[in-house]
C-alpha cells in the first residue's frame, strides 16, 4: 500500500531538526486536489520558518516547511472543474510543500504548459515571480533604469538579473568574488560585497544615483541600499538574510517604513510573496503562466545549484544556509 512521506520538525532550530514522517496518503476534501508532488525548492523562507523567526498564521508544531510545489494531479474532490488528473501543475503552498503527496484547494493550482521541465517549472513558482513582482508591479521599472541586485547569484537574485536583461535594464549585482562570472554574464556589473563598498562602487559610476536597489538582507543594509538611489528612486526589501530573531525582522520593516517619511524624492517599499498572494491573488496566477510561457520558449533559464532527494532535505538545508553557490537548491521524490 502506497504511502505518504513528508518532512517535518517539531521543534525550532537547525537543519537537525528536521525528520521523514511515513503517514497514509490524503484524501481531498470537496475543492481540493492531491497532488504527487514532483519537486519542491528550498526557500529562506523555510529556514526562517524552521527557525521560528517567521511563523505563518495558524502555523502549530510540527510543520512540514515547503513554499512551492510542481506535481501531478492524482484525484480530484467533490466540485472539482478546473483541473483534470494526469495534469501537470504548480502552486505556492508556502508551508507543506516538503511532500510526497498534498492536498491543494482546486484555485490555487497553475498549469504547467507542455514540454517544460518540473525541475525548472519548480524554480519560477516563487523565486521567478517574485523577480517579476518586485520589478513590475512594485518597483514599476522602465526600460533602461539602472538597478542593484544584492544576493545576485541566489535564486530570486539571478530571477532578476534574467528579466531585467530582457527589459533592457543596466544592472549592478552583488556576490562573492567566486561567482561573478556568473553575474557579468547575466549582463551585470559584479560588485564584491566582501572587499569592496558597494555605495562608493555604484555613486562612482553614477554620482546621481540610480532608478533601484532590490534588498533581502534588512537591517542597517537597507540605510545603505537607500544611499544610492538618485531622485525618484525605489528600495524593496524583501527579505532579512541577517535574520536570528523575529525582532530583527520587527526592525527592518520599520527601518524600511521610516523612509517613507523623508521628502527627498526617493521611495521604500516592503515586498512579501506571502502577503501578496492573498491580498492580489490574480497576480500569481497572471504572472507565473506568463513566466511559464518565457520558460516554454527558452526565454528564461532558471539557474540550478543542485538537486536532492526528499530524504536528504536536512543536507539541503545545510548548503542553503553556507551560501557558497549559485542559483536554486530543489529537492525530488524519488
Amino acid at each position: 500500500m502506497l504511502r505518504n512521506k513528508r518532512i517535518v520538525f517539531a521543534e525550532y532550530g537547525g537543519p537537525e531538526v528536521l525528520s521523514m514522517l511515513e503517514e497514509d496518503i490524503p484524501l481531498p476534501k470537496s475543492n481540493e486536489v492531491l497532488i504527487q508532488v514532483l519537486v519542491t525548492g528550498v526557500a529562506h523562507g523555510d529556514i526562517m520558518i524552521r527557525k521560528g523567526i517567521l511563523t505563518p498564521p495558524f502555523q502549530k508544531l510540527p510543520v512540514t516547511p515547503g513554499f512551492e510545489i510542481v506535481g501531478v494531479v492524482k484525484e480530484v474532490g467533490a466540485g472539482v472543474t478546473l483541473v483534470r488528473p494526469d495534469q501537470f501543475v504548480a502552486a505556492l503552498t508556502v508551508i507543506g510543500g516538503y511532500s510526497e503527496y498534498i492536498c491543494i484547494k482546486q484555485e490555487e493550482l497553475i498549469p504547467l504548459p507542455e514540454g517544460i521541465l518540473p525541475e525548472e517549472a519548480a524554480c519560477l513558482v516563487l523565486n521567478y515571480v517574485t523577480a517579476y513582482q518586485m520589478l513590475h508591479r512594485y518597483a514599476k521599472v522602465r526600460k533602461g533604469e539602472k538597478i542593484l541586485v544584492h544576493g545576485a547569484a541566489g535564486g530570486v537574485g539571478t530571477a532578476l538579473l534574467q528579466l531585467g536583461k530582457l527589459f533592457g535594464l543596466e544592472m549592478f549585482g552583488t556576490a562573492s568574488q567566486s561567482k561573478h562570472s556568473l553575474i557579468s554574464g547575466l549582463d551585470a556589473m559584479p560588485i564584491d560585497y566582501r572587499n569592496a563598498d558597494f555605495v562608493k562602487e555604484v555613486r562612482g559610476w553614477f554620482p546621481n544615483g540610480i532608478d533601484a536597489v532590490f534588498d533581502p538582507i534588512g537591517g542597517a543594509h537597507y540605510k545603505r541600499s537607500y544611499q544610492v538611489l538618485g531622485k525618484g528612486g525605489r528600495l524593496v526589501g524583501y527579505g532579512f538574510q541577517n535574520a536570528e530573531s523575529k525582532p530583527y525582522v520587527l526592525s527592518s520593516i520599520i527601518r524600511l517604513m521610516s523612509y517613507k517619511l523623508v521628502l527627498d524624492g526617493k521611495r521604500s517599499l516592503f515586498y512579501s510573496i506571502a502577503v501578496t498572494r492573498k491580498s492580489k491573488a490574480g497576480w500569481l496566477k497572471e504572472d507565473l503562466t506568463m513566466l511559464f510561457q518565457l520558460l516554454a520558449k527558452g526565454t528564461i533559464k532558471p539557474v540550478i545549484q543542485q538537486s536532492f532527494p526528499l530524504s536528504d532535505a536536512r543536507a539541503a538545508h545545510e548548503l542553503f544556509e553556507k551560501g557558497s553557490g549559485a542559483g536554486k537548491i530543489l529537492l525530488t521524490m524519488q
